[in-house]
C-alpha cells in the first residue's frame, strides 16, 4: 500500500495513495498547521515550535522532541534529497499565503 502522510490541524495523516481512505492519524499538538516530511524511515512532523518522529506505518510516536527555549513558530526542514524539495517550497508558500491572509485580515499572531 503507498500512502500519503499530509500534516492538518495538530495532526499527521496517511492516506492510501490511490483511493484517499484514510488509514492512521496521529495527534501531535494544538490545532494549527503541521509541517510534515519523510526522512529515512521517519516521519517527522512539526507544529507550534516542537518536533515528533512518527513510525511512517502505523503513525505510532517514536519520538517527541519539544525544542525548549525555541518559541512556538514554523519548523522548516531541510534535507540534501532530492524528494523533499518539492514538500519544503510548498510547505513556505503555504506558510507564505497564511501570513499574508492575516495580515489582509488584521489578525495578529504570536510566535
Amino acid at each position: 500500500m503507498e500512502l500519503l502522510h499530509i500534516g492538518i490541524k495538530g495532526t499527521v495523516v496517511a492516506l492510501e495513495r490511490h483511493t484517499g481512505q484514510l488509514v492512521w492519524e496521529s495527534r501531535l499538538k494544538g490545532s494549527g498547521f503541521v509541517n510534515v516530511t519523510i526522512e529515512g524511515d521517519v516521519i517527522l512532523g512539526a507544529t507550534r515550535g516542537e518536533l515528533w518522529g512518527l513510525d511512517p506505518n502505523d503513525g505510532r510516536i517514536l519520538w517527541h522532541n519539544g525544542l525548549p527555549g525555541k518559541g512556538y513558530g514554523y519548523v522548516a526542514f531541510a534535507s540534501s534529497s532530492d524528494k523533499n524539495i518539492a514538500a519544503i517550497t510548498a510547505a513556505i508558500q503555504a506558510q507564505q499565503q497564511s501570513a499574508q491572509s492575516a495580515a489582509g485580515s488584521g489578525a495578529v499572531h504570536s510566535g
